[in-house]
């Protein structure tokens, strides 16, 4: 006959058992987006905040630096450090045709947009710098020095985020497509009767 001590410690082990099962579960559900990927060995983390699902949308402030870690689930500070790919590339929802020197190219068909952002990349980070006169016209500009780039206008009407990050684990196996949009921080909210106005201004289109 057990005595109530060993009773005790059998509960008190039954439920150590469980919290153990759940805290599995739900690291296991963090890092497969709810189940609905593949577990995560390699990750994103901007503003302190992880990116975890295999596609996502981020909204960038002109103007300002942004960084992203990136790390791998089960490194330790001991562990080597591992490569990881970066890279900013077309993100058209909506294609379109520009003119470059009065040429037509398609936007879809640009290789990369990296310099325009001006991607730094280091062993377990990498920073985007974003202009203040930053644009779709001004991003397709950086792969054409020199050269006089025309783009229309419902160009930036119809791509909400036009440009496409896009990180990959040191084997490929973990990739992640954050969309990306550019807009100038709101600096302050001036109050009328009929209407609010945000001081700053939306990411410019092409001419």
């Amino acid at each position: 006959m057990q005595t109530k001590g060993q009773t005790a410690a059998k509960i008190i082990g039954i439920i150590l058992v469980l919290l153990l099962v759940a805290g599995l579960v739900a690291i296991i559900y963090k890092f497969t987006n709810g189940f609905n990927e593949d577990f995560k060995t390699f990750y994103v983390e901007y503003g302190g905040k992880q990116i975890l699902a295999a596609d996502s949308q981020l909204s960038l402030t002109a103007g300002k630096t942004h960084r992203f870690d990136v790390k791998y689930t089960f490194d330790t500070p001991q562990s080597d450090i591992k490569e990881y790919s970066v890279e900013i590339v077309p993100n058209a929802q909506h294609d379109f045709d520009f003119t470059v020197d009065g040429e037509r190219h398609l936007y879809s068909e640009q290789d990369d947009l990296s310099a325009a952002f001006g991607l730094k990349k280091s062993d377990t980070y990498f920073e985007l710098s974003v202009t203040e006169e930053f644009s779709l016209e001004y991003a397709l500009q950086s792969c054409y020095p020199g050269k006089e780039v025309v783009i229309p206008e419902e160009a930036t009407e119809s791509n909400a985020c036009p440009y496409m990050l896009v990180v990959s684990s040191y084997n490929g196996n973990v990739v992640y497509h954050i969309a990306l949009s550019v807009g100038a921080e709101v600096t302050g909210v001036e109050l009328d009767p009929t209407q609010i106005i945000f001081t700053g201004s939306p990411e410019q289109g092409g001419k």
